[in-house]
């Protein structure tokens, strides 16, 4: 982020007194969540401690989205059967950072919406990744997290910023073609990734999710996570095309077809696996809230 972008959002938020605290479970499971030696009774134990975290994570391994032919009664028996390791490490870690905001006291903002963007998000990153040939591919599973993480800072203006952030929302859907940023700028003097990065400094989440939300959609970085934020950001704006049922390619990023890997056949192979496992997303996204 740019320096005078620096300043402004740490003057804007300087009114801020209570940052939201990270719960003790979330506080956990970010130790654990970069730990490659943390096994499934530590993390399954960290989970179980949290009845509402334990409870969707059953219930998203039970969904239809996963198939499973019986039933899953134990979070431990989700991990291994079902979401494996890492996944649960970071839809642990994703929906922990997120009980900590109270977004009801922002009318228009969509719930629902920000979780499906969020979940798609992840998913078509984690596919798009694992295609990336393997000298240059990004760890599958930071960028699932990274995809999941992207605009957190969206719960976090719709928690202290309410009545603010439902203006904008309100003026977006009566003219949908506006910048979304550009709003936000006009009406809170930030945005949502510019108040993401700054959160997600303030929390100490991963550094590769910090610099997906700093350098969102920066054509110019050309550092370490230049796969991740490359991947990130065309996952999140085909994934938001799709669900407003908008037609649109992943061969329309440029940055996508200058990753090894990702030529225009596989790209559209792509696609339509996200299409086939985005058909249960829906009621996937209902159980995380």
């Amino acid at each position: 982020m740019a320096e005078v972008c620096v300043a402004a959002v740490r003057r804007e938020f300087t009114r801020i007194k209570h940052l939201p605290p990270l719960s003790p479970t979330a506080t956990r499971l970010l130790e654990v969540v970069a730990d490659p030696e943390v096994d499934v009774d530590c993390l399954s134990g960290i989970i179980c401690q949290d009845p509402g975290l334990s409870a969707r994570i059953l219930g998203l391994a039970n969904s239809a989205y996963f198939g499973q032919s019986r039933p899953i009664n134990t979070v431990r028996e989700a991990i291994i059967r079902v979401l494996g390791l890492n996944m649960v490490k970071s839809l642990a870690l994703g929906i922990a950072v997120a009980g900590a905001f109270d977004t009801s006291a922002c009318k228009d903002f969509d719930l629902h919406g920000y979780w499906h963007t969020a979940l798609g998000t992840a998913l078509l990153s984690r596919l798009l990744a694992e295609r990336i040939t393997p000298v240059q591919r990004p760890d599958a599973d930071s960028v699932y997290l990274c995809g999941l993480l992207h605009n957190l800072g969206t719960l976090f203006l719709a928690h202290v910023l309410p009545e603010s952030l439902s203006r904008v929302y309100a003026q977006w859907q009566k003219q949908p073609a506006l910048d979304l940023r550009s709003l936000e700028q006009e009406y809170l003097e930030t945005d949502h990734l510019q108040a993401g990065e700054w959160l997600a400094r303030r929390w100490h989440l991963p550094d590769a999710v910090i610099q997906v939300i700093g350098y969102f959609d920066d054509e110019n970085y050309d550092g370490q996570y230049q796969s991740q934020i490359c991947v990130v950001t065309s996952a999140s704006g085909w994934v938001e095309d799709y669900l407003r049922q908008e037609d649109s390619l992943l061969s329309e990023y440029d940055c996508l077809l200058h990753q090894s890997g990702l030529e225009s056949e596989v790209l559209s192979a792509v696609e339509e696996k996200f299409r086939v496992q985005c058909e249960n997303l829906h009621a996937v996204t209902q159980m995380l809230f």
